[in-house]
């Protein structure tokens, strides 16, 4: 009898006794998970990166825009003065009393000295052909002339630096 209970003892310490393979498939299944979760995390750190990098990329571009067109609304304010120095002087009565058209043709030309040394400039417009890029058309006249050419000028048009600061106003020929 001894025999057969050793028997049934071994049978049952092998029932007790799990597969070594199945601890392992646990474990493997595991770390896959972890290795998946860092994958993904390393992932999303680098894409975070890209981005943060491109922010700063596009806060730096839209920095030095800002500087090289700071004053951009003054000296366009400034302009609509300057009409009106244009049409004072142009004034029958005025160009009659001399010293009063040398006094505004003096503080014409110290103004057209600061806009010209702040890179501001005027443009030719007067028989150019129209470019709604740098001009703004307020009336299209019928002529012998070709077609879209600039009749007459209202008001010139003014550049900043590479920037159009102010259209040109004008007429066209139909």
């Amino acid at each position: 009898m001894a025999v057969k209970t050793k028997k049934s003892n071994l049978s049952k310490t092998k029932k007790k006794v799990k597969s070594p393979t199945s601890g392992l498939k646990k474990y493997k299944t595991k770390i896959k998970e972890l290795d998946d979760l860092l994958k993904n995390n390393e992932d999303k750190n680098i894409r975070l990166l890209a981005e943060f990098d491109n922010y700063k990329k596009r806060k730096n571009s839209e920095i030095d825009r800002l500087i090289k067109y700071e004053g951009f609304d003054f000296f366009k304010n400034l302009l609509t003065i300057l009409d009106d120095i244009d049409r004072t002087l142009n004034i029958q009565d005025v160009k009659n009393k001399k010293t009063i058209f040398d006094g505004i043709s003096m503080i014409k030309n110290k103004i057209l000295s600061l806009l010209d040394s702040h890179n501001i400039v005027s443009f030719e417009s007067m028989n150019q052909k129209f470019d709604p890029d740098f001009h703004e058309a307020m009336l299209v006249k019928k002529s012998s002339n070709k077609s879209d050419v600039i009749l007459e000028e209202f008001e010139k048009g003014y550049k900043y630096k590479d920037k159009v600061l102010r259209h040109a106003k004008v007429i066209v020929s139909e």
